[in-house]
């Protein structure tokens, strides 16, 4: 007998809150025996409401126990479908699974999220509506962001945009529209990057298709990297370097170049040599190091990319599960990553030489993690700001010369970029 999605789904999600791993790792994992597209959909809907949902089953009189295991999770997978699918699954087939009553079900199918939050005000609200933490929407307030919190918080609810950057050396952009468009995959070009397309539509299979020596799917976010260096003579060192998408980018645009990359985790390490390796990428020396201890010697680098492990807040919508992770870490774990951030990015200066660039980044919104890095380090008088151009988000009102990157004005995930010159 073949497992109701729902039940599936409620398997992989107690299982991502026990471990804290993605979503995607989980899947793979498991290798469940129902329609791949379908489940993504499912999961990834109920992580971007379930704060909302559970509030809703309690609303509708459900007293059960949630969360905490398969089990705990299976209402709160029914609860989305009953609230946000009801046009295409039948109350009959939410009955059947034999976890919530009629009466509930049917409270549930004609619930609006607004009745929901009814009775709550200001950030403590959108927590709700929008499924964060209280103290993640306290920390994106801060920021200040275009158009204000509810718009951001917004754009988290929705799929992020596809985006593919291709092999500027090996082909044109016109080719690469065209081979794109035989395989299935129409795209438009960046108005900004002159390498990334993104995608319009995808027939099923095509993304599978791709040849990796050619295209690579890669949050446009990401790109930015490679385009905010430049053009620059020697070695380039990527440190915190895992998954290695920003290292592969930069080898496409400025051709052969010896490369370090430092990874402080060998499984991500092994993970990042067969990816380079996929996108033949040569050249490359791959160090099991702590990059706030980078194995090089000082002021021998020339291009340095430094983007460290963040609490990801810019990317809420494209991987939700970080909701969890974020809500057992707390608002601690902003100052202990800021401290790693900024001792990485010390160490990367140390290793620069004079004149080097080296570019922060970060997939996160937080000012501490953020401009308050960088400002310590330019202060300290170890590099000066330079524009970080090309601009594909806002430039900082917290910091001239960075940027912000949000996802309800990019069309990709949000974070920060930073470009600095070594003194």
């Amino acid at each position: 007998m073949v497992e109701p999605v729902e039940a599936v789904c409620a398997r992989i999600l107690a299982r991502i809150e026990a471990k804290l791993y993605s979503l995607r790792y989980i899947v793979e994992k498991m290798k469940p025996r129902v329609p791949r597209g379908l489940l993504n959909a499912l999961c990834l809907g109920v992580l971007r409401n379930y704060r909302l949902l559970i509030r809703a089953l309690r609303y509708c009189g459900y007293r059960g126990d949630v969360r905490g295991n398969a089990r705990g999770w299976l209402p709160i997978v029914i609860a989305y479908e009953a609230m946000f699918r009801h046009d295409s699954v039948p109350a009959e087939k939410l009955r059947s699974l034999g976890v919530l009553g009629g009466e509930t079900i049917d409270c549930l199918r004609g619930l609006e999220p607004k009745h929901v939050v009814s009775g709550l005000h200001g950030l403590e609200r959108l927590a709700v509506l929008y499924s964060m933490p209280l103290w993640v929407v306290e920390e994106l307030a801060k920021a200040e962001p275009p158009g204000g919190i509810e718009e951001l918080l917004k754009s988290f609810q929705e799929p992020t945009p596809i985006w593919i950057r291709f092999n500027k050396r090996r082909l044109s952009r016109e080719q690469a529209i065209k081979m794109l468009e035989a395989i299935g995959i129409s795209v438009k070009p960046d108005p900004v990057l002159d390498d990334s397309l993104e995608v319009i539509r995808v027939e099923p299979g095509a993304i599978e298709r791709l040849d990796n020596r050619l295209f690579y799917v890669q949050d446009r976010a990401a790109m930015l990297a490679s385009h905010l260096l430049g053009k620059f003579e020697g070695a380039v060192y990527d440190f915190f370097s895992a998954p290695g998408n920003k290292l592969a980018h930069t080898y496409w645009r400025s051709g052969p170049t010896y490369a370090v990359a430092l990874e402080v985790s060998r499984r991500r390490l092994h993970d990042e040599q067969r990816l380079l390796q996929r996108q033949a990428v040569l050249l490359v020396d791959a160090a099991e190091a702590d990059a706030t201890r980078p194995p090089l010697r000082p002021g021998s680098g020339r291009a340095i990319i430094v983007d460290p492990d963040c609490t990801s807040m810019g990317r809420l919508g494209h991987s939700p599960e970080t909701r969890l992770f974020l809500e057992r870490a707390g608002r601690r774990i902003v100052e202990r990553l800021a401290e790693l951030q900024e001792a990485g990015l010390r160490a990367a200066l140390r290793t620069a030489a004079r004149g080097a660039k080296v570019v922060y980044m970060t997939c996160t919104l937080t000012l501490r993690e953020n401009e308050e890095v960088v400002r310590k380090v330019v202060e300290d008088g170890l590099a000066e700001l330079v524009e970080a151009k090309p601009l594909i988000g806002v430039w900082s009102p917290f910091m001239r010369k960075t940027q912000r990157v949000y996802p309800h004005m990019s069309k990709c995930t949000g974070g920060f970029a930073a470009l600095l010159i070594r003194v």
